[in-house]
């Protein structure tokens, strides 16, 4: 995290949260659409459970993006009530690594429950939320490595980003 740039827009985030995202679709959603599975929970938006996985194929990399600028948003609005103002393209380029880097180890694991027909709640209570501890953790550990915050305006900083994508989530990713 310390190396990412330290001028400029948010590249390095930007392109973090593409390939999540893409990621996500291709890994997950792609293959449940593909088995003409439905969520496991009603999502919040208007789609019919039989069609909600192929909506999410089109939806999920405009989500994401957007939650990787309210999550970004979130982080730079504590920071700066702390008396810690930063630059948001560097918030916006941790939280966008900070986003990525866990992802490889859910995607693995949610390939292993999609095949086995088991991509539904408790299994998937066992994994999702130690990636968002981790991937928190990683935002924290960014923010005061590549912007020099300090440890409890990073970590509060890191828990409002994750605050933001977990009700985000919640309410239309299945």
């Amino acid at each position: 995290m310390a190396s990412l740039p330290r001028t400029g827009w948010p590249r390095t985030g930007l392109t973090a949260v593409a390939i999540r995202f893409t990621g996500q679709d291709l890994v997950e959603t792609l293959p449940l659409a593909v088995l003409g599975r439905e969520p496991f929970m009603p999502s919040r938006l208007p789609i019919r459970p039989e069609r909600h996985y192929r909506v999410q194929l089109a939806y999920l990399p405009a989500f994401g993006l957007a939650q990787w600028l309210l999550m970004g948003s979130a982080a730079a609005v504590v920071l700066r009530l702390r008396g810690e103002g930063r630059d948001l393209a560097r918030v916006l380029d941790v939280v966008g690594v900070g986003m990525l880097v866990p992802m490889p180890v859910l995607w693995v694991c949610d390939a292993v429950l999609i095949a086995s027909g088991r991509f539904r709640m408790p299994e998937l209570a066992l994994v999702n939320p130690g990636i968002q501890v981790w991937e928190t953790a990683l935002i924290a550990l960014g923010l005061r490595a590549a912007l020099g915050s300090s440890p409890t305006g990073a970590l509060t900083a890191a828990c409002a980003a994750s605050t933001v994508y977990v009700l985000g989530a919640s309410q239309v990713l299945r």
